[in-house]
């Protein structure tokens, strides 16, 4: 199989910095078997509390979880909320979640667990089905953090990228239909690029993935084992597919541009977004998961923007991780 040493893309300097690979005392090698995470549920009443002095600094990812209206904001210092207008917080189970995706019941996420927990650090391939009050480790807990991530929104399709090579899994790209219970080495024929800055499973079509680069945007629609270069010659820090398009976050001449196109034919169009440079990147997106005039992005300095009308507008959410 061949050695992936990908340079890693503009969120690496956060990801370096939450990164802790020390594995706890009693990390273990069999994949466990769920049985509190099988349907979506609430949290407990009080779980997630109102905020208006929020702060939070390096956000490792964002996204609708279990089809409703709120968005999570993945940190350093655990899951915040948004909904109604209304920022919310936790007071407990504060994980620093790695590679976070939201999906339809739920999210998938990696990372590493709050000081004092009895969770197994790294924490592995895990699943939340009630907004981060509890969750389920899949795979490699105690052994692997899976950074870069992908998760298909219907499916249950999630693809990685692993950095950590151990037993059970080398280096390089895999995915699971199974969370974790078996895995499938992409072959990524084609795919050939030196810097990655995510991965982007289509929510509803399990076989279709993307991967944002240094040279645009590699695509596949067999499962990875082939990529073509679908968007060109453009500096991606960040792709995410949606439902209607995928949306392409490009630097051009040290500023950000945001694009909205078909993979396939390349047809699209520019947005229009707050003026932005390399410094404060998008490294983060979402489409709300049945109004697609909703997008939310998060940039390398820690705002957050979201459009209700297609990115004809947006209003800042977060600005340098606080409340505006």
């Amino acid at each position: 199989m061949k050695k992936w040493m990908l340079i890693l893309g503009v969120a690496a300097a956060i990801l370096s910095a939450c990164s802790n690979d020390e594995p706890s005392s009693n990390a273990k090698n069999d994949t466990k078997k769920a049985e509190t995470q099988q349907e979506s549920t609430l949290p407990s009443e009080g779980f997630y509390v109102d905020t208006t002095d929020l702060k939070v600094d390096h956000i490792h990812g964002l996204g609708y979880p279990a089809s409703g209206d709120a968005f999570m904001l993945a940190s350093h210092h655990g899951p915040v909320m948004y909904e109604d207008g209304v920022w919310k917080e936790t007071k407990t189970e504060k994980h620093d979640y790695m590679g976070f995706h939201a999906v339809s019941d739920g999210f998938v996420s990696s990372g590493h667990p709050e000081p004092g927990s009895d969770y197994e650090n790294p924490l592995g391939l895990l699943k939340s089905t009630n907004l981060g009050e509890s969750f389920e480790q899949y795979a490699f807990e105690g052994e692997i953090d899976f950074h870069y991530l992908g998760a298909s929104y219907e499916t249950g399709r999630i693809y990685v990228f692993n950095q950590m090579p151990v037993e059970g899994m080398e280096n390089g790209f895999f995915y699971t239909d199974d969370l974790g219970e078996s895995w499938e080495t992409m072959a990524m024929e084609g795919f050939d690029a030196q810097q990655m800055s995510n991965i982007s499973a289509h929510p509803t079509e399990a076989d279709t993935v993307a991967i944002g680069t240094e040279r645009g945007v590699y695509a596949s629609d067999d499962g990875g084992k082939s990529f073509e270069l679908a968007v060109e010659g453009v500096y991606t820090t960040y792709v995410m597919q949606g439902t209607d398009a995928a949306y392409i976050a490009e630097l051009k001449d040290d500023k950000m541009v945001l694009h909205k196109k078909d993979l396939a034919s390349g047809e699209g169009e520019a947005l229009v977004i707050p003026e932005l440079t390399a410094e404060n990147s998008i490294i983060f997106m979402a489409q709300h998961p049945t109004d697609t005039k909703e997008l939310t992005f998060a940039t390398l300095q820690n705002d957050v923007y979201q459009s209700t009308d297609g990115g004809a507008t947006w209003e800042q959410l977060l600005n340098k991780g606080s409340v505006k």
